[in-house]
């Protein structure tokens, strides 16, 4: 069940929280954090995604989010607080295509748990019941077997493969499309 906080959580950042999880939207204050969490789960995150962890791209992150194009969404366990991961909606378009990029990164030490795939929920319901998307795509990389168990378990359908896709690392490279549509979403 999707659960959005009362409007005073809003000047806590808390976005939306789960039985597990708790989405809150990345501020200036997280920046040590997300600096942390990069280089501590760098070996884990490559070749899959490469993000940078000079604080200089923290600020354009946020800045970014400013201009409306991509929201961010920084996941912490309900119990304790840790910092889990990183979901973003990205390319968000409110034309006809009501649509956005879903990508994602994980701390390596809390996976198994469920952190991801709530939180993946949770930010689709924001997706669906907030913004007023219509889709919801997310792209991988054939060989991260752990990342598509992920997106079928909670429910992407698969709808295609495109060659040399994104440029990951120096490389293109490779990806399948997976779709999540606002009319699947209960």
């Amino acid at each position: 069940m999707v659960t959005f906080p009362p409007l005073k959580s809003v000047f806590t950042h808390i976005i939306a929280h789960g039985e597990k999880v708790e989405l809150q939207l990345p501020s200036m204050s997280h920046k040590k954090q997300f600096v942390d969490f990069v280089n501590r789960n760098r070996h884990f995150h490559e070749p899959w995604v490469y993000v940078p962890s000079d604080p200089a791209y923290y600020d354009q992150y946020i800045r970014r989010m400013k201009m409306g194009k991509m929201i961010g969404f920084f996941i912490f366990t309900r119990k304790d607080q840790q910092f889990a991961g990183v979901v973003n909606l990205n390319s968000i378009r409110l034309d006809p295509f009501s649509s956005a990029s879903l990508g994602y990164y994980a701390e390596e030490s809390l996976c198994g748990n469920g952190y991801m795939k709530e939180a993946i929920g949770l930010v689709l319901g924001h997706a669906f019941q907030k913004i007023g998307l219509n889709r919801v795509e997310v792209n991988i990389q054939p060989g991260n077997s752990a990342s598509i168990r992920l997106v079928k378990s909670i429910g992407f359908e698969k709808e295609g493969f495109s060659r040399k896709y994104l440029q990951i690392g120096n490389e293109y490279r490779d990806h399948e499309r997976w779709a999540y549509l606002a009319e699947d979403f209960s």
